[in-house]
């Protein structure tokens, strides 16, 4: 039993979204396993270009890798350690810097009216925090208890509410040392019972288990080593990606080409040059950021604080080179903590504008000057899709999702590029425009758009000229109308709404270069015409289909100053075109076929004209590209037919060509 091809189709989507949700899946359960390999990747790609240098100097992979490994980590450490000491000491100091936070937050107050109250309470909430903080650190500095003690009931053990000092002096030191370290839930006694006076000394209390030690030590250990053994993992698989990537690269080759070794080796060097190049680039704006604006704040400071120095630049420097590394987000993220420091720390809003107006010209200068020179090649990816996979990878992998969004997408453009079955990657998140201009116009105008319609063929005429346009863009979207209405996917309405709607643009485009004159240059223009001596006459006629006076439109738009083109109408009987074109003895004669069809009706109108005793040039425009062209063109020459042309630009430039002669063209008589 046969399937139909819709049914076919079906069941492919359907495998396609199986594929894709699975894929999904794969990559959101597993990511344990795939981040530490996507960062090893990555991790190699930035430091492969200068393995490579080091190779070509002299130096042996692996020593090459070893140095270049060396040298990064040592960077990072250094980086990681000097965060985390500006961390330690911006800590230590917040408190105090209380009072101008606090004043800050009341100044807020009474600028608002609707949430003063919130606000005088969120102030008065800062106050009592850090003074509580305070007060605990210096209890636990003077070694001394609370000042209230909370004596809790004993829950769920003894009641005697103490262990005697004879059990506790029949104890060996290593029970006492296992008591301490391995203790039994539940022994946890009080000195006495409350009284339920205050709520600091209720009645009854629920004593929460204590944590064990050991299970304590195990947790906080696993916690911080987490990260590092990720990190760790990291680093080994970029150092061995690094030694072996020769081999890694014709291993896939191997498993991915399918024999087709040229598109697979273009593709890998595609990707890799895009990412390595995006890296590199990356890296360097983003440390001179931090660099420049380390050396801002710190001016900054020098000049505007009482005190002379703003807090922490360093780490806000060393944050704003991290954080750049994630596309849109940090960007932002590195400029709300300076800019929330100044407003915290300093009175009134001096620093905090100055700062402002800093991360503001560096964001323009970034983003406008050193971002395009330093990035040359782009990566291919739109910017709406940079934003789509932010989101995306953020979503499946999290933090390091964002900071991966780019190389990942990178690789699935590049994919798209070289893998026809992916070329919807290509499409939906390449930066290059797959559409062509055509198809963009055509959509404009069944939109009934006719401005944006306008502005495409506006923009195509300003990189190319007129002759191009019209073949390019124009008369492909009257092909694509006739298409699609002979294909009943429009009706006769909507496909003569259509073609109104290029006619109008046409004529637009015949008054395009007078918009500008002022009165006077069109009354010497219009004086030089009529001074000029008389144009030769063309006649143009059409095949079988209205949308070919379109065509004839812009012949005579095109001929303006050359020649003056006259169109018969498209609804004359062959034997008046005859007689028409006899009478009017034209050098030229121009017959359009737009296909599908119309070369038996040009034929015989070329026929007819010939009958009739014409004996000028008779040129078929036949606008297409046609397999059998030279089987056509000996039909239409049997017909009487002096030449033939596929597009606009070729019929133009021969109806120009025939002109320029002075001698008749001969021509033989038509076989009726």
């Amino acid at each position: 039993m046969t399937q139909s091809k819709s049914e076919v189709a079906t069941i492919a989507a359907v495998a396609q979204l199986l594929a894709v949700v699975l894929t999904v899946a794969s990559l959101f359960f597993a990511r344990d396993v795939f981040i530490p390999l996507a960062l090893g990747f990555l991790l190699s790609f930035l430091l492969s270009p200068i393995v490579n240098r080091l190779q070509r100097s002299g130096v042996s992979n692996v020593v090459a890798v070893v140095l270049t490994a060396t040298l990064a980590f040592v960077l990072l450490a250094g980086v990681a350690t000097l965060i985390g000491r500006e961390v330690t000491s911006l800590v230590g100091a917040l408190p105090e810097h209380r009072e101008e936070l606090v004043s800050k937050a009341r100044s807020m107050a009474g600028m608002t009216t609707g949430v003063g109250g919130s606000l005088d309470r969120l102030a008065e909430d800062v106050t009592d925090a850090i003074e509580n903080s305070a007060e605990e650190e210096f209890e636990a500095a003077e070694g001394t208890e609370p000042t209230d003690d909370i004596d809790l009931p004993f829950v769920g053990g003894d009641d005697d509410g103490e262990d005697s000092a004879d059990e506790a002096a029949d104890k060996s030191i290593v029970q006492r040392w296992t008591d301490k370290l391995l203790p039994i839930p539940g022994m946890t006694k009080s000195k006495k019972t409350h009284d339920g006076a205050t709520p600091k000394t209720p009645l009854y209390m629920v004593l929460v288990q204590e944590n064990l030690p050991l299970a304590s030590w195990a947790t906080t250990a696993g916690t911080m080593l987490g990260p590092f053994a990720t990190a760790g993992l990291v680093c080994v698989i970029a150092l061995f990606t690094l030694i072996h990537r020769e081999d890694l690269r014709d291993r896939i080759i191997a498993v991915v080409s399918h024999g087709n070794y040229v598109t697979t080796t273009e593709a890998m060097d595609e990707a890799a040059g895009r990412i390595s190049r995006y890296l590199i680039a990356q890296t360097i704006v983003n440390t001179s950021y931090g660099l420049v604006l380390t050396i801002g704040l710190t001016i900054i400071g020098s000049t505007m604080t009482q005190d002379g120095s703003f807090p922490n630049v360093i780490l806000w420097g060393a944050l704003a080179t991290c954080l750049r590394f994630v596309p849109y987000i940090g960007p932002v993220a590195s400029a709300i903590f300076p800019l929330t420091m100044a407003f915290a720390v300093f009175p009134g809003y001096g620093v905090f504008i100055a700062v402002a107006a800093l991360i503001i010209t560096m964001e323009l200068l970034s983003n406008n000057i050193l971002e395009p020179w330093l990035y040359g090649a782009s990566t291919g990816i739109s910017a709406v899709a940079v934003i789509f996979a932010a989101v995306f990878w953020g979503w499946l992998w999290g933090p390091f999702g964002l900071f991966l969004s780019t190389p990942l997408t990178v690789c699935l453009v590049v994919l798209g590029r070289y893998v026809p079955r992916f070329k919807m990657l290509a499409i939906l998140l390449g930066e290059e425009v797959q559409i062509d201009t055509s198809m963009r116009f055509y959509q404009r105008l069944l939109a009934s758009d006719a401005h944006r319609a306008r502005t495409i063929l506006q923009d195509h005429l300003a990189e190319h000229d007129m002759e191009t346009t019209c073949d390019m863009v124009l008369i492909p979207a009257l092909k694509r109308i006739r298409a699609d209405h002979d294909a009943e996917h429009l009706s006769d309405k909507d496909a003569n709404r259509l073609f109104a709607l290029v006619g109008g643009l046409i004529e637009k485009l015949d008054t395009r270069d007078d918009s500008g004159k002022t009165d006077k240059e069109h009354a010497e223009s219009e004086a030089d015409t009529a001074s000029s001596p008389e144009l030769p006459t063309v006649i143009g006629c059409t095949s079988h289909h209205f949308s070919e006076a379109l065509i004839l439109n812009l012949l005579r738009i095109a001929g303006e100053g050359v020649y003056q083109l006259t169109a018969i109408d498209d609804e004359t009987l062959p034997q008046d075109v005859g007689q028409q074109v006899v009478q009017s003895n034209p050098p030229v004669v121009v017959i359009v076929v737009l296909p599908k069809g119309g070369f038996a009706q040009a034929r015989y109108l070329c026929k007819s004209i010939r009958s009739e005793g014409y004996r000028g040039a008779v040129v078929i425009a036949c606008i297409g590209k046609f397999k059998n062209y030279d089987g056509l063109f000996v039909k239409f020459r049997k017909a009487g037919a002096t030449s033939m042309t596929t597009s606009y630009s070729q019929t133009s430039a021969k109806i120009q060509s025939i002109l320029s002669r002075k001698d008749p063209v001969p021509v033989g008589n038509a076989k009726s």
